[in-house]
């Protein structure tokens, strides 16, 4: 790297600015590839990604349907089983800000393979537990090791893709991560009525050992400072997979070339929270957090209503999960998509009007508006079909109505999610660790806040009631993505 691209990287203003000028974004300055990867390994490696996230997402929601029997044989009430989800909601939304900025600085490979261990034993201790103290305490430390998963996941992603099909690969693998919540329930119910709710945590341990052997054979480093454009061999051996072997005769880079600077070698974990004093970064993740609490909302209500007011067994409400579950890997892939041809057009465009400009006298490029175009058409939809799903609820109308409704509105919800999750990368790269993990703090934090508060408002105001005032909620926000793209298109005037 040159003295002079050193210097433009110093600074992180000037280093956005470069960034969001350049005409191509698959090309490094010294004209090198962005990456060596071919289409087919990116894909490989989002399986890859997709199964890691499916170890966190499954968590969450595996056994909901076992709720109402968790809550007989430990003796305890509704709201105090409700608890379990809160709890991991919590530390889903806190554990990321601390962990995930570990692998801006020590790389990607060695903490998931730390959090994908923690994960595994902390499922076993649920397979065996037979205490609610125990009980959430080893939900709350599966928090602790498999919430950083999704926010890294996002952070690898970025490393190995450019601006121009980033938002497919996070459409997909952050698409699995969910789809895993929206079927988890199904597979739940089944290991129920077999062999009972301990079943279920047996399973999760199983799956996580299967991934955490896949990973640790097949994904190499990615961290743009340590492995490059993956032409150049990581130094240490923990950011080795055998999977390298592949690479043999790609290894060009041994003098460092396509190594990005590294990050401050001390760790501060508050690093995170220091992004919030972008506006910009708060007007965009407030809104989808909304987005995110009112799904996770729907979901858990689900289970107890189909349960209840409806007298299904738990087989019949895992079937039930089918309807967000095939919204999820829909609304991921069209989602995926939407974003990479929205940002294609839009960069066309941008090349063609500023290709003939020095790049100091290039306004920067839109990725704001190429991410948020149809916000809020999918905000809308979404919003529409929750009323309808909540008081279909409320006056016990066919299930049939209500699924359809789940569906549509896991559709939408998911466009909202994942642009959130791209853009954050896309404005900030360098520290994608940090800017994912925050997207999770929001996320997860209101999630967990209006989860736990779910009896309360359906208590207060019935369950109708409650998804009209999140519905309420969501519309209000859009006029926060309003803001965001008025001051976006004013930069790029």
């Amino acid at each position: 790297m040159s003295s002079s691209s050193k210097d433009s990287t110093s600074d992180p203003e000037a280093l956005q600015m470069h960034r969001l000028t350049k005409l191509d974004s698959r090309v490094l300055d010294n004209g090198l590839p962005y990456t060596i990867l071919t289409r087919n390994e990116k894909y490989v490696l989002s399986c890859n990604l997709a199964l890691m996230g499916l170890c966190c997402s499954i968590t969450i929601s595996i056994y909901w349907v076992a709720l109402t029997q968790l809550q007989r044989d430990f003796h305890v009430t509704e709201e105090q089983i409700n608890l379990t989800i809160t709890a991991y909601l919590v530390f889903q939304a806190t554990s990321p800000v601390f962990v995930s900025n570990l692998s801006d600085h020590y790389g990607r490979r060695p903490v998931l393979i730390v959090c994908l261990t923690g994960g595994l034993g902390a499922s076993i201790g649920l397979a065996l537990c037979n205490t609610y103290w125990l009980l959430m305490l080893l939900r709350c430390l599966l928090g602790v090791f498999l919430a950083p998963i999704i926010s890294i996941n996002s952070s690898v992603i970025g490393d190995f893709t450019s601006g121009r099909d980033r938002g497919g690969f996070v459409g997909v693998v952050g698409g699995f991560s969910v789809i895993g919540q929206g079927i988890a329930p199904f597979l739940g119910s089944l290991f129920d009525a077999r062999w009972g709710w301990r079943a279920i945590f047996w399973f999760c341990a199983a799956y996580n050992a299967l991934v955490l052997l896949v990973t640790i054979i097949l994904l190499p480093e990615t961290k743009r400072s340590i492995a490059g454009n993956m032409s150049h061999l990581p130094d240490k051996w923990i950011h080795r997979a055998p999977s390298l072997v592949h690479f043999r005769g790609r290894f060009t880079d041994t003098l460092g070339t396509t190594l990005e600077p590294p990050m401050p070698a001390k760790y501060n974990p508050l690093e995170p929270f220091l992004m919030m004093k972008d506006l910009d970064v708060t007007l965009i993740l407030l809104p989808c957090a909304l987005m995110y609490s009112t799904w996770t909302m729907s979901q858990a209500s689900l289970t107890t209503n189909l349960a209840k007011n409806y007298h299904f067994s738990t087989l019949k409400i895992g079937l039930s999960f089918f309807a967000p579950g095939f919204g999820t890997i829909i609304g991921a892939l069209v989602s995926g998509k939407l974003m990479d041809v929205f940002y294609r057009r839009m960069k066309k465009r941008y090349v063609e009007k500023w290709s003939t400009n020095p790049e100091a006298e290039r306004p920067p490029f839109n990725v704001i508006k190429a991410r948020l175009s149809l916000y809020y058409i999918c905000s809308a939809i979404g919003g529409v079909f929750v009323l309808i799903y909540g008081w279909c609820l409320r006056y016990h109308e066919s299930v049939a109505i209500i699924l359809v409704s789940s569906f549509i509105f896991t559709v939408s919800c998911l466009y909202p999610m994942n642009s959130a999750s791209t853009l954050m990368v896309d404005l900030h790269p360098e520290r994608s660790g940090s800017s994912t993990s925050l997207n999770n703090f929001y996320r997860c934090g209101l999630g967990a806040i209006f989860v736990s508060c779910l009896t309360k408002m359906n208590a207060a105001m019935g369950i109708g009631g409650t998804f009209t005032f999140m519905s309420g909620l969501c519309a209000l926000s859009m006029g926060l993505i309003w803001l965001v793209l008025r001051r976006s298109e004013a930069r790029a005037k």
